[in-house]
């Protein structure tokens, strides 16, 4: 029973500990976290509970973070969770950075060890426990629960926020900038690469501070920009930093509005109350220098209250002491300057910064040292590399012999192939030839059908106008009373409305010849604007009247349905005129053949062969459609092969669709 009372206020704890970051907690829930701890024995539920509580202490009391984050870290180590212990590393570390503490370094390098080892996910800690974790945000442990736990995933997220941190304490602890930015883009790559946008805000965060503290006011505004982008504009501590740097460049319009925005933002997004002074502190320096006393004041506390590290309180207390001189209270002016001295001790002490320094020093020996082994081991594989090299070199040897008379062998069966192949190719040409030669036939047939109807009427008229122009020669051999003028004038206008139509029926003809010519000639592959409409209509119309010219009797219904919407649009006319004509011959074949076998039974049909163009979004589509004998089932998926023919020997060749399919 008590330990399911413990799950229950874990449970509870979890829900309330992730709202904390917009509000200041009260007593209860942390208190109820604590007599939980001291209740249960099970030492998991410890591990969680320790977890928790340095979390909310994270933004509250920097040393009692630290102290139980030590205790998290000493019970991960106890059950032997490695991916945990990486974390209770980076956490510890953190506190200590913001405490400028000596071992700063040494902590975080073992929790990087960890993380860079793969082994570490073998033992992690269960499911229904990580549930009730409390990580550095919600948006860990949403991206941990949509990659479904995996070990791998936990395990490089808590590498790159270690690299993050390592990054952050070299930049802003040690001043170290090389260092500092190898290790913040290392994992910067990470939560790029696992789509972490808070921690990538962070990382980005991080770089601006360091520019900040060097005066780089350009750099941090790049970089603090970043970071609001990756956040969504959600962030009240990029949103104080721009205004700073604006502040400090003189731009005081732009300084004030991003001020006002990050406090206001700062109880919706905010990251807790310790954690928050920088736009308080700015607005009290910006008072400070117009005048305002009691404003710079007011803003001062404010900042002084939201300081979270030695070196930001340092800052907030040496401002404290310059409003109350400057508002004539010396007596608090001198307190905070005191304070401010002792704070100063804590974040510029010579022993702490040399002992960081030692651990550097020892990391670079200890990194230098795993480099030497690992190109040890690459010697060691380069040498066994070669032994087998050379190994395998007298395999080849013994049997170059063997192979060379193999080799003969192959050749000559080479050669055979390949005069095969040669034969086949010459086969495959003439078959295309032939299928060339077939659709040439049909559409000269069509041709031949679509010129002779000009050429009629040519011919017709030109028999009229020759029996006018005699019977004009008689009427004016007559005498000059007895001639007919008016039959004259009338004889006259026929034979000139007959020239006209003569000339109209040529020019007609003439237009039917250039257009075959140009779609008979060899393609380019040239895209050119082409009536796709007209295109259809004239090869259907070609189609249809070859098949004409080969079997008088034959008669169908054609239908056009057109979308005039489409207008004239990019493709090469030649080979889509194939294409179609392929499909229309195919199309009047199968009603033929239908017709005929109907005929033998005595039934009526109707032969009808339809096409249609649409236009769809981006597309042109165009249907050709007939009521023949159909395609079996069967043959479908073979139809664009290439030789293949559902047509009796000596009537198809098997490459119209294929060539139509390739085209």
């Amino acid at each position: 029973m008590k330990k399911l009372i413990t799950i229950f206020v874990l449970a509870c704890s979890v829900k309330w500990l992730s709202a904390q970051d917009h509000a200041t907690a009260p007593s209860v829930p942390i208190d109820s976290l604590k007599q939980a701890l001291r209740t249960t024995t099970n030492d998991t539920l410890r591990m969680v509970l320790t977890n928790n509580i340095q979390n909310y202490y994270g933004n509250i009391n920097l040393d009692s973070a630290l102290f139980y984050s030590k205790q998290f870290l000493h019970l991960t180590q106890k059950l032997h969770y490695k991916i945990d212990e990486a974390y209770a590393y980076d956490a510890v570390g953190l506190y200590m950075s913001f405490l400028v503490h000596p071992q700063t370094l040494q902590t975080l390098f073992k929790g990087v060890r960890i993380a860079e080892d793969p082994a570490s996910e073998k033992h992690i800690l269960p499911k229904k426990y990580l549930k009730m974790m409390i990580y550095w945000q919600d948006d860990f442990k949403s991206l941990i629960v949509k990659k479904h736990w995996q070990p791998e995933f936990f395990r490089t997220l808590i590498l790159a926020s270690l690299y993050n941190d390592l990054g952050a304490a070299y930049a802003n602890t040690m001043y170290n900038q090389q260092k500092g930015f190898y290790y913040l883009y290392k994992a910067i790559d990470i939560f790029q690469a696992h789509y972490d946008s808070t921690d990538l805000g962070i990382a980005y965060h991080d770089i601006a501070r360091y520019f900040a503290s060097i005066n780089q006011y350009d750099s941090c505004l790049y970089y603090a920009q970043k970071s609001l982008a990756v956040l969504m504009n959600k962030s009240p501590l990029a949103m104080a930093l721009i205004g700073t740097m604006y502040y400090k460049k003189g731009n005081i319009t732009r300084a004030l509005t991003f001020l006002r925005q990050s406090i206001d933002n700062n109880p919706k997004y905010g990251v807790g109350v310790r954690e928050f002074w920088l736009p308080y502190y700015t607005f009290a320096e910006y008072h400070l220098e117009k005048g305002n006393g009691d404003s710079s004041l007011y803003y001062a506390k404010k900042a002084f209250q939201g300081v979270k590290t030695p070196a930001d309180e340092q800052k907030a207390s040496a401002l404290l002491a310059k409003v109350y001189r400057a508002i004539g209270k010396p007596d608090s002016a001198a307190k905070y300057f005191e304070l401010a001295l002792s704070y100063n001790d804590i974040t510029n002490n010579i022993d702490r910064k040399r002992l960081l320094q030692t651990q550097d020093f020892e990391e670079q020996l200890r990194q230098q040292e795993v480099e030497e082994t690992k190109n040890r081991i690459k010697v060691y594989l380069l040498l066994s590399g070669i032994a087998m090299l050379l190994l395998v070199a007298a395999m080849l040897l013994i049997n170059n012999r063997r192979k060379k008379r193999i080799n003969a062998l192959l050749q000559e069966k080479n050669q055979q192939i390949e005069s095969t192949l040669e034969d086949l190719k010459a086969t495959q040409a003439q078959l295309i030839q032939s299928e060339k030669m077939a659709s040439l036939g049909e559409l000269t047939a069509g041709i031949a059908h679509e010129i002779q109807n000009p050429l009629n009427f040519v011919n017709n008229f030109s028999e009229v106008n020759t029996e006018l122009v005699e019977e004009l020669k008689s009427e004016k051999s007559k005498v000059k009373s007895e001639r007919n003028e008016e039959l004259e004038n009338e004889i006259l206008n026929d034979i000139s409305q007959n020239l006209e139509k003569i000339a109209l029926h040529g020019k007609r003809a003439d237009a039917i010849v250039k257009g075959m010519l140009q779609h008979s000639r060899t393609s380019k592959g040239k895209k050119e604007p082409t009536d796709i409409n007209a295109l259809a209509d004239e090869y259907l119309r070609l189609s249809y009247h070859g098949l004409r010219a080969k079997d008088k009797s034959f008669n169908a219904t054609i239908e056009t349905h057109f979308d005039e919407s489409i207008g004239k649009i990019e493709v090469i006319p030649q080979d889509i005129g194939r294409v179609l004509l392929n499909l229309f011959n195919n199309a009047f074949y199968a009603i033929n053949e239908k017709k005929k076998a109907r005929a033998i039974e005595g039934e009526n049909y109707g032969p009808t062969v339809s096409v249609t163009t649409k236009r769809e979004n981006d597309k042109v589509i165009i249907v050709v459609r007939d009521n023949g004998i159909g395609i079996q089932q069967k043959a479908v998926d073979k139809i664009f092969q290439p030789f293949f023919t559902t047509k009796p020997t000596g009537q198809g060749t098997g490459l119209g669709l294929s060539l139509s399919y390739d085209i």
